[in-house]
């Protein structure tokens, strides 16, 4: 299935795309819905099945969690004894695992003990070892897919920066490993029957898959395959970055990695630089002036790693000047890394104008939004390529991303480049209509924009605009009546196959709104990621939002 043929039959909380047990989406049909899911609204919480997994962990994570959790408060050590106050969080590798102790070692309330947070490793046989070290590699895996999976206990009181960790980070397990174990591991069913999969998986197929992916994201940047790094996620290839820039630091400085977020980059680029990793991180729009105060700061001195902008910027759709952001960086010995999720390869070229580029492969890649995957790659021509490349291959780990999920990825992606053209082209046609209706106050899409002529300077001659827009009306009452109108699937992600659209503010920022429109992204900014229906199908759509927007005073 690419598109939803009739997404108004939708409801509250259900899957999307619908009947997906991986649907990395959920329905949020209406503006009060959005509202209720912002404040955890039990009419709404309640009748969510499914979400964002970073936002809101799957439910077959949940349960293979709580029996972890029961496991490893059988083998004592820890000071609560009450299953309904004792947590793990469930990640792939034991150097996630160590970053997450550290993290939440470091918020640890008055009555917690640091023992209590511990880093287990649960086998494939269901042992279950604390581990206070990298462990030693197995002489013999039980099989791919079936690598171990490391559990970082918590007490009650740190259960939310475990969950913040998780949403950050992007280095929780996936939905298809949590299935693999309760179906076929040792903490699943123990009476009833249940019907498994085959497994473990086959190493030339998932090996294959892989190579696949590396080719295709290779040859599209112009980099070589040993350049491109293989993510469980986005946030996942943004911390892994961020984690091996670090590690390109001399040891014997003492102060915090330092890095400027260039634009308003999406809400977990900043958190987990600053909350996670423990980069001292400075904000900075768009403009000319914020790279003149830039300049300025470093001519005086200061000291700068690493600068993260995305090209364009979700949810304004700005583009920031590369090229002069590439030249202070070179100057200054500091490296560019470029989110291009929006942009993309098959209509942009942005590989030497930067040092790193990282993209959610979750989103157009796949396009299925039914999985979750990331990807870095060390621009050729940047003058840290040798180093970043190394730090990047020292902290890499390919079992991290699940044998499932690699298999559907590559499936997924295999027309990758003609579905975002396609959904481009549709995407520019929308555009210009809302631009032309005297109810819309502004329209962001990279072509009309103000700083179309720098997209322009890096769109390739057959590339597009991008399938992604945002738009405000000028009051929260229009755009509300245009939102529950609107008849397309609606929720959080974005580069789906099909329309996806989102009460964006409300939904990514609720208890921020008056920090977030200082960016220009205010309460009434609506997102629609422009799928590949039919024009006529979506112009139809969105006229018929627009009626009901101006039946409201």
């Amino acid at each position: 299935m690419l598109t939803i043929a009739t997404p108004e039959l939708l409801v509250l909380g259900g899957a999307v795309p619908p009947g997906d047990a991986h649907a990395v989406s959920v329905q949020l049909p209406t503006w009060a819905d959005t509202v209720g899911w912002s404040v955890r609204e039990p009419r709404v919480v309640n009748a969510l099945l499914t979400g964002y997994p970073r936002f809101m962990i799957p439910r077959t994570v949940t349960s293979l969690s709580k029996r972890i959790a029961k496991k490893c408060l059988e083998g004592g050590g820890f000071k609560s004894q009450s299953v309904d106050k004792f947590f793990v969080l469930l990640v792939s590798t034991y150097r996630h695992a160590a970053l997450c102790q550290r993290s939440l070692r470091q918020k640890m309330e008055p009555g917690v003990e640091p023992s209590d947070i511990a880093v287990m490793e649960i086998s494939w046989d269901g042992t279950v070892t604390r581990v206070d070290g990298q462990p030693e590699a197995e002489t013999a895996s039980p099989g791919l897919g079936k690598e171990p999976i490391f559990a970082i206990t918590h007490p009650t009181e740190l259960q939310l920066s475990a969950r913040y960790f998780w949403q950050h980070t992007g280095f929780g397990i996936s939905s298809r490993r949590s299935d693999f174990w309760l179906e076929q591991g040792p903490f699943g069913p123990e009476e009833e029957e249940v019907e498994v999969p085959v497994g473990p998986y086959d190493a030339n197929e998932v090996n294959t898959a892989r190579a696949a992916m590396r080719s295709r994201i290779a040859a599209g940047n112009s980099a070589p395959e040993e350049n491109v790094f293989l993510y469980s996620g986005g946030m996942a290839a943004i911390t892994e970055t961020a984690m091996a820039i670090q590690t390109l630091r001399d040891p014997e400085q003492n102060s915090s990695c330092c890095a400027a977020v260039f634009g308003f980059l999406y809400v977990d680029t900043f958190k987990v630089l600053t909350n996670i990793l423990g980069y001292e991180t400075t904000l900075y729009k768009y403009s000319d002036a914020d790279v003149d105060q830039l300049e300025d700061r470093l001519r005086a001195g200061d000291r700068l790693d690493v600068v993260f902008t995305e090209f364009p910027g979700n949810p304004l759709l700005q583009c920031p000047d590369l090229g002069r952001l590439y030249k202070l960086s070179i100057k200054y010995k500091f490296l560019l890394v470029v989110d291009d999720t929006v942009g993309c390869y098959a209509n942009v070229s942005l590989i030497a104008s930067c040092d790193i580029i990282c993209t959610s492969l979750t989103k157009m890649f796949s396009g299925g939004c039914n999985v979750m995957g990331g990807s870095a790659v060390v621009s050729p021509h940047s003058p840290f390529a040798d180093d970043m490349r190394a730090a990047m291959q020292a902290g890499y780990q390919p079992g991290q991303w699940f044998p499932a999920d690699v298999l559907v990825m590559e499936k997924n992606s295999r027309d990758f480049v003609e579905r975002t053209r396609r959904a481009s082209a549709n995407a520019a046609a929308v555009a210009y209509m809302l631009r032309n209706d005297p109810l819309v106050e502004e329209v962001y899409y990279p072509k009309g924009s103000p700083t179309q002529h720098i997209y322009d300077s890096y769109k390739l001659p057959e590339g597009g605009y991008g399938f992604l827009m945002s738009f405000r009306f000028r009051s929260s009452e229009r755009a509300a009546a245009f939102y529950d109108a609107l008849e397309t699937a609606k929720g959080p992600s974005l580069g789906t196959n099909f329309t996806l659209s989102c009460a964006y503010t409300i939904l990514a920022h609720p208890h921020e709104m008056e920090w977030a429109a200082s960016y220009g992204v205010v309460k009434e900014l609506i997102r629609i990621s422009i799928g590949l229906e039919g024009e006529d199908w979506l112009k139809a759509r969105v006229q018929a939002a627009l009626d009901a927007a101006s039946r409201v005073d």
